[in-house]
């Protein structure tokens, strides 16, 4: 990594366990600060392995608790500037995983999807064993405590944001998610759909992108190669001259798979420019390119395997923000294209596109405001290149206006109070609302609850498409998501633990076989659960973290597993320029089954992966190399999420990972 060409010194203040990131200040010294400095807790960027991020334990089952300490500023010693820093979601009564990218990066999980459901077990994602989750057949399903599906349109992913999914299906594209350009990962549990809109019935996953920090530039390449034939290749590229930051890169795989029809190639290109206008206004633009190839074998027993897709997306959006003395502005224009085929001859070109405005004022120095309007196009064609056939399909659009109210009557106690007005094209007039609360007994320990109302309106392919069935009748989508808990962490131990409860009506179901398939929407579903984590870091030179999580969903038991549990130990040492880390994970899923009402059952899943990486930097030439081996299904057990698609047996990735 090249150093800054002037003297910046950053201050680590990151702490991921807080859920809240501030990342690093820029201080200016000036000529009786040198002093206090001195006793700072600083770290030369490029001069420490703790560069690239916290420790995998550090960011497992990490929760959002109260808002971190200030720095404070004093106009006689030092100036502290935020580079661009925020906390990733505005309220502080949400249930939040935070997820450092760079653990995203060591996960030995090939997307980023089923990372994800390594670091909290109410997430669940039920691989196939493919290499792509664009729709019903392929992997990365996703379920938050009981919400979501495969393919996952109840679990919003919101990207810089920008909400980002598919128009026509209306659920994102795992693959699209390139760990190699996430800075951090926010998880939001339950829902939100009063600051984040439609799909955002059971969850909500925030990802922020990579920027540079300091003067210079910073270049990684990560090449590797294992078991089927794969290869993975990326290159990050990171600078800031002056008032610009770039950042780009590209992200490539190709792999045979375990069997016949289960590889498929990727390439993921992304472009992004940032300038600042002075020092309160930044504009940012944005563009990611994503091409997927692959196919669907099909069940074990009757495979397929020439049953192929290919994906071709294209996101772009702009962001400008600007902060004055009455608060902070924002305005984000987005447009989303897609053109999907498939081998029967379907060929559908989605389109995503509308914009996102909001203002953020502190009234008070106990009370803040948001207030925001949004506003979103959602339209495609389908047509079959074989036959001719060209359904008619309906796009909509939606209007809505949003607030949030934040109170903090006491430095220990914490108010949250929200609506969304949401008008639809297809539906009206929709009232969605939150509540919430924290409160922090003593330091260390913080209790919390909140109440919210969301949202998923049909998707085109459910309104208009016969594949296999459509109906033009269905109503929204509605879920009330309630919980409460309590965090308390100290020193080298952390807990928590949740109870929840969602109540959802009118969700859609797809019943039956083609011909005679129906989708509908069934009136009242139910689930409870709890959930919770624990985490032991740095006794030594070892971390544990294991998360655990039970919930009856009632009688829609198809893929909504009853129990899951993830657990992790860490191991890194350090000497000199010279560092090693090994990390041993595994999951185990039980109550599993193919069908509702408990029917079809499937043997309870159990899985371990071990990784292992070697760093080794020179300072002087601002160089660090990092060997690393990836030893999937250690077991080389025989399991399978899915009947009829088997996972993988044990394999092996191995690669070198390359900073300049």
């Amino acid at each position: 990594m090249r150093k800054p060409d002037d003297v910046q010194i950053c201050v680590q203040t990151d702490v991921l366990c807080r859920g809240v990131r501030y990342g690093c200040y820029k201080i200016e010294l000036r000529s009786i600060a040198k002093g206090i400095c001195a006793a700072l807790p600083i770290v030369i960027s490029g001069q420490a392995w703790a560069q690239d991020g916290p420790s995998e334990a550090d960011a497992r089952g990490s929760a959002e608790t109260e808002e971190s300490k200030s720095v404070e500023k004093s106009e006689e010693a030092i100036e502290v500037t935020v580079v661009g820093r925020r906390p990733i979601t505005p309220d502080r009564t949400h249930e939040t995983t935070v997820i450092d990218g760079q653990n995203l990066r060591w996960s030995p999980r090939v997307t980023a999807f089923e990372a994800i459901s390594q670091f909290d077990s109410v997430v669940y994602v039920p691989g196939r064993g493919t290499m792509h989750g664009v729709g019903n057949s392929a992997t990365d399903g996703m379920r938050i405590r009981g919400l979501g599906g495969s393919p996952n349109s109840q679990v919003l992913v919101v990207e810089d944001g920008v909400p980002d999914y598919h128009g026509v299906f209306g659920h994102p594209i795992p693959d699209a998610y390139s760990p190699f350009f996430v800075e951090d990962l926010v998880l939001v549990k339950g829902g939100d759909s009063v600051l984040y809109g439609t799909n955002a019935l059971g969850g909500v996953v925030v990802l922020r992108s990579r920027w540079r920090d300091l003067e210079g530039y910073e270049i990684e390449t990560d090449s590797a190669y294992g078991s089927y034939s794969t290869h993975r290749q990326s290159a990050t590229a990171l600078a800031r001259f002056g008032s610009w930051d770039l950042a780009g890169g590209v992200s490539a795989m190709s792999s045979n798979g375990h069997r016949r029809g289960a590889g498929g190639d990727q390439l993921i290109g992304v472009a992004a420019v940032r300038r600042s206008i002075g020092r309160d206004t930044t504009v940012t633009i944005r563009n990611k390119v994503v091409h997927l190839v692959g196919a669907d074998p099909g069940p074990a027993t009757h495979p397929n395997p020439d049953n192929w897709f290919d994906v071709w997306r294209d996101n772009a959006s702009m962001q400008f923000i600007t902060t004055g003395g009455a608060g902070q502005f924002s305005f984000t224009p987005y447009f989303n294209i897609g053109v999907h085929r498939l081998y029967d001859g379907f060929r559908s070109t989605d389109y995503v596109g509308g914009a996102n405005s909001s203002f953020e004022v502190k009234l008070h120095r106990t009370s803040e405001l948001l207030m925001g309007v949004a506003g979103e196009h959602v339209d495609g064609a389908v047509d079959n290149r074989i036959t001719g056939e060209r359904p008619d399909v309906n796009g909509f659009w939606d209007a809505s206006f949003y607030n949030q109210l934040t109170l903090r009557p006491l430095s220990r106690l914490s108010f949250v109070l929200g609506s969304r007005e949401y008008y639809s094209s297809n539906y009206g007039f929709v009232f969605l609302y939150k509540g919430g609360a924290r409160v922090s007994i003593v330091d260390g320990l913080s209790v919390h609850g909140r109440v919210a109302r969301n949202y998923r309106q049909p998707t085109i392919r459910e309104l208009y498409l016969p594949f296999p069935v459509a109906n033009p009748d269905l109503r929204p989508e509605y879920s009330t998501n309630s919980s409460i808990g309590a965090r308390y962490s100290s020193g080298h131990l952390e807990l928590s633990c949740s109870g929840y409860r969602t109540e959802a009506r009118d969700l859609i179901k797809y019943f039956g076989v083609w011909p005679n398939a129906e989708v509908l929407n069934i009136g009242h579903v139910l689930i409870w659960g709890v959930d919770g984590s624990i985490a032991v870091r740095d006794i030594g030179p070892i971390s544990v973290f294991a998360s655990a999580d039970w919930q009856d969903v009632g009688q829609h038991t198809r893929q909504n597993p009853a129990a899951k549990f993830n657990f992790a130990i860490d191991v890194g040492k350090e000497y000199g320029a010279h560092a090693f880390r090994g990390s041993v994970g595994g999951e185990w899923v039980h109550g599993l089954y193919m069908g509702d009402y408990s029917r079809d059952p499937i043997a309870d899943v159990f899985v371990m992966d071990l990784s292992l990486r070697y760093r080794c930097s020179w300072l002087d030439r601002g160089l660090a190399l990092e060997p690393y081996v990836f030893l999937r299904n250690l077991m080389d057990r025989r399991y399978a999420y899915v009947r009829g698609y088997p996972m993988p047996g044990f394999n092996v990735l191995a690669g070198l990972k390359v900073e300049i």
